[in-house]
């Protein structure tokens, strides 16, 4: 009640008091979203191409709501951090599920570091070369992709594929911004590489387990201590709408044409 007494005399009394709390609160309000995912974060996107009844699919990944999330904002060298990404079905027919992940480099922030630090690392546009700098680019991405592991400890990535058997990698390059985009096609570790069916209220496997920062300050400097987005996106589509067309089950090949 007090507080309510307060911003109705503050909002009520002469308009520069109105100003100087209207103003106070927009920087409480600014603050608090620019603490918000301070180096990485996972995009929960649903993108439906479900017909008939009711379809949704969506991620989820407990391990991150839990611990790697907090974690992630706390990053220091050698730390792991939880990152368990899974295609749920929350709808009410069986599809097949693809996952798509991207990796954004967010601009380099070179505030408050040493020039040392920028000359070895930055690689934001440079206005005066008129150029940025691919090679530091390459070595943030590369460094990023390798952190990424599955459960055992095993790398997630092997060139052009993943060492997840129950997921085929497929990578296409987006024509607008030039960046790598990961298809993952959810198999299930079929041999014959035949998509599997997601139920109602079941889910694919999770595509890794976490990240492993490197301990190391040469690799972990310059990457993982600026900010950069792991973005990942389910995909489904009903079985239903297939058996006609493919009566043996669908490849991941022909899933592409499908997606």
């Amino acid at each position: 009640m007090q507080l309510k007494a307060f911003a109705k005399k503050a909002l009520s009394g002469r308009k520069r008091q109105r100003i100087t709390v209207l103003s106070a609160a927009f920087i409480v309000y600014v603050m608090l979203l620019s603490g918000i995912f301070a180096y990485f974060h996972s995009e929960d996107t649903v993108s439906n191409r479900l017909e008939g009844k009711s379809g949704s699919v969506a991620i989820q990944e407990p391990a991150w709501d839990s611990l790697g999330h907090d974690k992630a904002k706390a990053m220091e060298p050698g730390m792991k951090i939880e990152k368990d990404p899974s295609g749920v079905n929350n709808g009410q027919v069986d599809v097949f599920i693809r996952l798509k992940m991207t990796v954004d480099l967010k601009e380099f922030e070179e505030t408050g570091k040493t020039q040392e630090y920028i000359d070895n690392f930055k690689d934001n546009y440079d206005p005066d070369t008129k150029s940025k700098n691919a090679a530091r680019s390459a070595r943030r991405l590369s460094n990023i992709l390798s952190a990424i592991k599955l459960a055992d400890g095993t790398a997630f990535l092997n060139g052009s594929s993943t060492y997840n058997d129950d997921f085929i990698m497929d990578t296409v390059t987006d024509t607008d911004t030039g960046k790598t985009v990961y298809y993952f096609y959810y198999t299930g570790g079929d041999t014959g590489q035949k998509m599997k069916a997601v139920k109602p209220g079941e889910s694919t496997t999770a595509l890794f387990d976490h990240l492993d920062i490197p301990i190391f300050k040469k690799d972990y400097l310059g990457v993982f201590d600026q900010r950069f987005e792991i973005n990942l996106t389910a995909e489904g589509i009903p079985v239903s709408a297939y058996t006609d067309k493919y009566p043996s089950g669908m490849t991941c090949g022909q899933a592409k044409d499908e997606f």
